[in-house]
């Protein structure tokens, strides 16, 4: 009889053998991202509504209007309420010639500054009164129709409000 070492017998039942494969397990999963409050939110929203609205002055300062559109469309999707923003990309699309995009972007400001609270009644007769002048340029002469009633009625408003 042959004698085998046991070293290589034991070799070759390992080589038989089958091994176990070793399952790592899962990764664990990230994070969750901290938790931020809507009010939070809303305030970085703000934010970076004005944020967008001081670079598209600054742009419109250097007559870059393109980019001040871009960034007031920003502001303006930001914070949809603030009548100024809207205001303000109408007044660069009209720098561009663009005067359908104005007049829709001015009737948004108009808006927005009838739904706040205290709406500024001198503010929005004189803002009406350029939306008016907008529209009948554009043939839009239902819509003109219809800003020259609100302006009335703001302009009603502004009188009431006048000390006498």
């Amino acid at each position: 009889m042959r004698f085998v070492p046991i070293l290589a017998v034991a070799a070759v039942l390992a080589a038989c053998t089958p091994r176990q494969t070793v399952v790592a397990p899962p990764p664990a999963p990230p994070p969750p991202p901290p938790m931020v409050s809507a009010e939070e939110e809303a305030r970085a929203a703000v934010a970076r509504a004005h944020a967008a609205w001081e670079e598209g002055t600054r742009m419109g300062r250097q007559a870059r209007w393109g980019e001040a559109v871009t960034y007031y469309l920003e502001a303006t999707r930001l914070q949809p309420s603030n009548p100024t923003y809207h205001m303000m990309l109408a007044g660069a699309y009209l720098q561009q010639g663009r005067t359908q995009e104005a007049a829709d972007a001015m009737q948004a400001g108009v808006r927005a500054e009838e739904a706040l609270a205290t709406p500024n009644h001198r503010v929005l007769a004189v803002d009406y009164e350029r939306l008016v002048e907008l529209l009948t340029r554009l043939g839009r002469l239902d819509e003109a129709r219809a800003a020259q009633e609100r302006q009335r009625f703001h302009r009603m408003m502004r009188d009431a409000a006048r000390p006498q």
